[in-house]
C-alpha cells in the first residue's frame, strides 16, 4: 500500500496546526517553511480540509489557519478519507460496501481484503491528531541511524525465517532431534 503525496502533506499540515492550537491562526507559509513543503500545494489541501470542516480560516493581517475542533476530536482514520478518498481502494472494502463486487462466484481474496480494510479503519479510527501531535516529531533519522535500523531489521528478519525453516523441516521416521 501506498500513501500518497496529498494524504502525507495534509497530514503534517494538520499535526503543524495542532501542535498551535490556542496561539490562534498560523500562516500557511509558515507552515510550507518548517515543513519544507510547496505553499502552492498546502494551499490547495488546507481548502479541501476547510470545505471538510477539519480547519477554518481567518482573514486578514494576523490570519491564517487553526484547527476548526480540537485536535482530539479529529481520527486520523476521518482525515486520510478527507485527503485520500477510501481507506483501501477496491470495490468490496469496507463493511458499507460488501455488495459492490460483480464477481459471479465467491472471490478468493474478499475476506483477506476487508480483514485489510479492517485493520486499517481500527488503526487509523483509534488514532487521534492530538496523540500524532505530541508523538510526532524530529528530524529524520540520520543516514548513520537508518542503515543500522534496517539491518537489525534485516536480522530479524532471517533469524525468523530459518525459525519458520526449522518448524517446518519434515521430520524422518527414526530420527532424532536434539536441542544446541
Amino acid at each position: 500500500m501506498k500513501v500518497s503525496t496529498r494524504t502525507e502533506y495534509g497530514i503534517r499540515l494538520l499535526i503543524q496546526l495542532a501542535r498551535h492550537d490556542g496561539d490562534g491562526p498560523v500562516s500557511l507559509a509558515g507552515i510550507a517553511r518548517r515543513e519544507k513543503l510547496p505553499h502552492a500545494y498546502l494551499e490547495q489541501l488546507v481548502g479541501q480540509l476547510r470545505r471538510a470542516g477539519l480547519v477554518s480560516a481567518t482573514r486578514g493581517q494576523a490570519g491564517g489557519y487553526q484547527l476548526a475542533r480540537p485536535a482530539g476530536q479529529i481520527n486520523m482514520a476521518d482525515a486520510v478519507r478527507i485527503l485520500e478518498g477510501p481507506l483501501l481502494e477496491m470495490p468490496c472494502a469496507g463493511a458499507d460496501n460488501l455488495e459492490a463486487c460483480d464477481r459471479p462466484q465467491t472471490c478468493s481474496v474478499h475476506e483477506l481484503f476487508q480483514r485489510v480494510h479492517e485493520s486499517l479503519d481500527q488503526a487509523l479510527g483509534s488514532t487521534t491528531l492530538a496523540e500524532v501531535a505530541a508523538s510526532a516529531g524530529g528530524p529524520p533519522y540520520p543516514p548513520a541511524v537508518r542503515k543500522r535500523r534496517v539491518a537489525e531489521h534485516a536480522a530479524r528478519q532471517a533469524v525468523e525465517a530459518a525459525a519458520l525453516a526449522r518448524e517446518s523441516a519434515p521430520t524422518y521416521a527414526g530420527a532424532t532431534t536434539t536441542d544446541s
